[in-house]
């Protein structure tokens, strides 16, 4: 049994145990820095304004970016990052960072140079220095002599080394089959670097394939212990956290490979990002590549809808690239990819500006280029998985506002959606023709032309409504006919049986019982003589169907054509010496060689 006092002496000696083990650690200090480090030169140092914040015994950090200058720390004053003032006298340290560099002290008579991606130097201030910060640039005499170091390089014992150590732990290492090809590296050369080929770094890149952040993290640590393999690590940009331009998430390293005096890029990312063929997951891989191909080095003319063209085209490679690298969550990919409607559930038409353009007319214009780029594309197969359709869905929402436009239809379904619209629209205004459709009684018909006065009721008749529906459904050729006339005397019920007809093939059609779109037209609307040749154009013209594109609708898109009326403009017709409007309409119907079975006009 215990007593108080032997507790009261365990609980002692525990706590003075406690107390040596304190004794025996150091907590770290923070050390919070103000300010960014930049690429080029980094000064350090204090601010001495007062009412700054920073001031209370806070670092700060001065970027001077690519430069040649002098420091002489207590002497000279910088521009403190968050008072904006010139208080910052006393400088402790210089960074250089992503750049080729050297640092001269006045009690020193050589430079140190190195190209290392970040070297951190103490300052004295008793002490005058020389600082130079320069961007990373190849190092060769020409565009051959480039060729022939990058290639060398990347066969190098070196890369080889590291190569190996990252290939222990399962991470995937692709080496590119070859260098840029001279067609496409002199075209980069122009657009991009003014034709100084020291500016190039990616004429050979190695990709990095990670399953995970983490490995991937691991990966570039590796790397940058590029010393052990002989190598420096020079540049070092962070995509995979923060966006680059165009939005592709990836890690880039150069190294520089001192044998060869050359630059190596090695881009580390995910395999769930990569459009790498042969170890990608996304559909139409080469899709953002060739997209941006398309667009880097356009130089739109100085029409203001060129100038969107480029912007919109611009946003929307980012817009795909958000989706590849997952800048934006899966619950948001998965509702834009619900959004995707393929070519073969909607018929995607053909943009109306490349009618009649020539290939070389075509390659001559990057806006016509890039429209018969996007169509191709979207011609593709349908995509079946998440990223594959979101990305599609994007593609061709950019179609059809900024390629097509938004006035024209962009699909076979755009079409059957305006005609459907207008047809609401017309029944709307048309009350009593609406009320009739609601009580509508069959008609019964026969083969014989109604006479006046005549004795009609002999002929057997039969229900003309299913009548029409099997004679437009009649496949064998040699059966069947282009047109049907339908006669009646004045009040019989033809112009509402053919509202009727009409109803009952937009049915049809949405059901998928058919192909072909039915489009009532009212001749006495819409006839005129002087445009009798042109009449079905102009009637699809008053149902919001732009002329530019009437053509490529003709040759995408099947019509049952319902002409009503002509019995009431029957006299100016008859006095012109035009082409029948019956054989017009079924030559524009049979205008479609490729998707249309049959031309069927109903009068």
């Amino acid at each position: 049994m215990q007593s108080v006092g032997d507790n009261d002496t365990k609980r002692n000696s525990v706590t003075e145990g406690s107390l040596l083990k304190a004794k025996s650690l150091q907590r770290e200090q923070d050390k919070t820095e103000i300010g960014e480090i930049k690429p080029g030169i980094n000064l350090q140092g204090y601010c001495t304004n007062e009412s700054c914040l920073a001031s209370k015994g806070l670092l700060v950090w001065i970027n001077k970016g690519f430069d040649s200058t002098s420091l002489a720390s207590g002497k000279d004053s910088f521009c403190c990052p968050n008072c904006g003032k010139l208080t910052v006298t006393t400088i402790i340290k210089v960074m250089f960072y992503n750049s080729e560099h050297s640092i001269c002290s006045s009690n020193d008579a050589v430079a140190v140079e190195d190209k290392n991606y970040q070297c951190l130097y103490a300052i004295k201030p008793e002490l005058l220095y020389q600082l130079k910060a320069q961007k990373i640039r190849q190092h060769a005499k020409s565009l051959e002599d480039l060729r022939e170091r990058s290639e060398n390089a990347m066969n190098s014992t070196e890369i080889k080394n590291l190569i190996i150590e990252l290939q222990k732990y399962e991470i995937i290492v692709v080496k590119p089959p070859s260098l840029k090809g001279d067609a496409r590296l002199l075209e980069k050369l122009q657009t991009d670097y003014d034709g100084d080929f020291n500016q190039v770094f990616d004429i050979g890149r190695f990709t990095i394939l990670c399953d995970s952040p983490i490995e991937l993290q691991t990966a570039v640590a590796v790397i940058k212990k590029a010393e052990r393999f002989n190598l420096i690590v020079s540049e070092d940009k962070d995509y995979f956290d923060q966006k680059s331009k165009t939005h592709y998430r990836c890690h880039n390293i150069k190294l520089y490979v001192p044998k060869h005096d050359v630059y190596v890029e090695m881009q580390a990312t995910l395999k769930n990002y990569t459009t790498l063929e042969g170890y990608t997951v996304i559909e139409n891989p080469k899709l953002n590549h060739l997209f941006y191909e398309l667009i880097r080095a356009w130089k739109p003319n100085s029409s203001l809808k060129e100038e969107e063209l480029k912007q919109a085209s611009e946003k929307t490679l980012t817009k795909i690239n958000d989706i590849i690298c997952e800048w934006i969550d899966e619950k948001e990919i998965k509702k834009i990819a619900n959004r995707c409607k393929p070519h073969a559930e909607v018929g995607i038409l053909k943009p109306p500006q490349l009618k009649g353009k020539t290939e070389e007319q075509i390659n001559g214009s990057i806006p016509l280029k890039l429209a018969a780029f996007v169509y191709e594309q979207l011609l593709a197969p349908d995509p079946k998985k998440i990223k594959g359709k979101a990305i599609y869905a994007t593609l061709f929402e950019y179609y059809k506002k900024y390629i097509v436009g938004e006035t024209n239809p962009a699909s076979c379904v755009d079409v059957a959606l305006r005609l459907k619209d207008v047809r609401k629209q017309e029944l709307d205004e048309d009350a009593a023709m609406s009320q009739a459709l609601e009580t509508y009684i069959p008609l019964q018909a026969n083969n014989y032309p109604f006479v006046d006065n005549g004795n009609n009721e002999k002929n057997s008749g039969y229900d003309c409504h299913q009548h029409i529906l099997e004679f437009l459904e009649e496949k064998k050729a040699s059966e069947r006919k282009d047109v049907m006339v339908l006669q009646g005397k004045s009040g019989s019920g033809k112009s509402l049986f053919c509202r009727h007809l009409e109803n009952t093939l937009w049915k049809n059609y949405d059901n998928n019982l058919t192909k072909a779109l039915p489009v009532y037209i009212s001749l006495p609307k819409c006839y005129h003589e002087s445009i009798e040749h042109d009449i079905i154009s102009q009637a699809l013209q008053t149902k919001q169907i732009n002329k530019e594109t009437i053509d490529i609708i003709r040759e995408n898109i099947s019509f049952v054509f319902i002409i009503d009326g002509f019995d009431e403009i029957f006299d100016r017709y008859n006095k012109t010496k035009i082409k029948s409007i019956f054989m017009i309409a079924s030559i524009w119907a049979n205008g479609m060689p490729k998707l249309l079975s049959r031309a069927e006009v109903m009068y």
